[in-house]
């Protein structure tokens, strides 16, 4: 978000254009504040600095998935039993809003169930306690104690209902069915409060707005100091193989997320992760794929499907999450200007959290509670 002055030279000449609510992103978080916000009457204008879904919205692995980057044990130990109930939770609920959305607007959608692998013997032992605990809470879960799709696995929990979504599409239709104007190429790189609206300063022209939502994800700190520390760039490298054999009938999670797979229904394999290879080369905004991690996700796909060993890799590509110093997303206001709130810091797990942690901030805003995702656990500058 660094902009010249000669790229800007004519954007101030005309007067800002105003508006009642400004969204900054135009991901599955902002099209779905979009439609949320469009469903009250109210005047919103979404902006981003490519095109819909251009960011991590159109870049992940496409599994929708019950609960969060740690095992439920691993989360409990975290966060406490009761608030990973609720996390648990709140991620089923938010699949079955994901599913609703995409079968709706007609976008692809599959309720294929999940796996959560093991790799290792101390990770079998870690997911075993997690299908224990996860079945004293009364949530759904299969426990398997060998590896369910017989591929050099350890033990496995499974979700049936869990499943995978298109969320490029997905997140197009939601601006289409939000009836919200877009304004695309629009970077943002300045907020300036004024007294009468929050001052947008975006290539081709500035916008004031009498409240801004930033749903920026990994970007919020380069536009807003207050994130800096709080949020941190990740990226997550993918690959997607030509159409192969059916081999593999559910998503698959294995190793705290650093390896996550799918077979889509034409056939390709998309397989994601690794970044644990190089964590601090991959905490970055470069839009540019790695030969050490590129090999390691290689080496995965012919070490665990070896009938694939020569099958040609159709596309690679990369995508820039953002994370948190608690592995949970951040909702609420900015304590300078409460005019400024946002939904940023899903730690890879935007599908699966995202449109609970926008009612979390709505809910928030009217004067409730956004609980777990509340920004004020992190950051004494949020109201």
């Amino acid at each position: 978000m660094s902009v010249s002055i000669w790229q800007t030279a004519h954007d101030h000449e005309a007067s800002p254009h105003q508006v009642e609510v400004a969204i900054i992103g135009a991901g599955i978080i902002g099209a779905y504040l979009a439609v949320r916000l469009r469903q009250t009457g109210t005047q919103v204008l979404v902006l981003d600095s490519g095109h819909p879904a251009s960011g991590a919205s159109g870049r992940n692995g496409g599994l929708l998935l019950t609960g969060v980057a740690h095992s439920y044990w691993s989360a409990a130990q975290l966060y406490g039993r009761a608030a990973t109930r609720e996390l648990w939770a709140l991620t089923v609920e938010n699949r079955e809003a994901m599913i609703g959305w995409a079968t709706r607007l007609g976008t692809p959608v599959r309720r294929c169930g999940s796996y959560l692998l093991a790799c290792t013997r101390p990770q079998s032992e870690e997911i075993r306690r997690s299908a224990a605990m996860m079945q004293q809470d009364d949530l759904p879960v299969e426990w398997h104690e060998q590896d369910p799709l017989g591929r050099g696995f350890g033990s496995a929990i499974g979700i049936p209902n869990d499943g995978a979504i298109q969320a490029a599409l997905l997140t197009k239709a939601l601006l289409e069915h939000s009836g919200a104007a877009v304004r695309e190429l629009a970077e943002v790189y300045h907020l300036s409060s004024e007294a009468d609206g929050v001052r947008i300063c975006a290539r081709g022209g500035d916008v004031v707005a009498q409240r801004v939502f930033l749903a920026t994800n990994a970007w919020t700190p380069l536009l807003v100091p207050e994130f800096e520390g709080v949020v941190l760039p990740g990226r997550g490298q993918v690959i997607a193989t030509a159409p192969a054999p059916r081999l593999i009938d559910r998503s698959c999670y294995c190793d705290d997320g650093f390896e996550y797979f799918q077979q889509l229904p034409d056939g390709r394999i998309v397989l994601g992760g690794y970044r644990n290879l190089a964590i601090e080369q991959e905490i970055t905004y470069a839009d540019h794929t790695t030969p050490l991690i590129q090999d390691a996700l290689v080496a995965f796909l012919q070490r665990h499907f070896p009938e694939l060993a020569n099958h040609a890799i159709e596309r690679r590509w990369s995508g820039t999450m953002a994370f948190t110093t608690d592995g949970l997303p951040l909702v609420g206001r900015l304590r300078r200007d409460d005019r400024i709130a946002f939904a940023v810091g899903f730690n890879g797990h935007g599908l699966g959290l995202g449109m609970m942690v926008v009612e979390a901030l709505l809910r928030e805003l009217a004067g409730g509670d956004a609980s777990v995702f509340s920004a004020r656990r992190l950051m004494a500058t949020a109201a």
